[in-house]
């Protein structure tokens, strides 16, 4: 959305778009949320813009404020060295 942190591309062009975003946030209706998922992706196609859709979840198991983390057993991610 406009103006966010984590807009890491900086796209900010339709403002329909970030009405989108928040109305399907809040839909509980699957089939209606993905009608608007499909919408904003429609527009997002129409721009050229390139969202980051993927968040790797290294990244976001490593802020202090992170507390009583569990680590998995046999990932990637569960702090082995070598």
């Amino acid at each position: 959305m406009c103006g966010l942190d984590r807009n890491y591309t900086g796209y900010c062009n339709h403002p329909e778009v970030d009405k989108l975003v928040d109305q399907q946030s809040m839909q509980v209706d699957p089939e209606k949320r993905r009608n608007m998922v499909w919408e904003i992706e429609r527009k997002l196609v129409e721009d050229v813009a390139r969202p980051v859709i993927l968040y790797p979840r290294g990244g976001t198991c490593r802020r202090p404020e992170l507390k009583g983390l569990t680590v998995m057993v046999n990932s990637i991610y569960n702090g082995l060295v070598g």
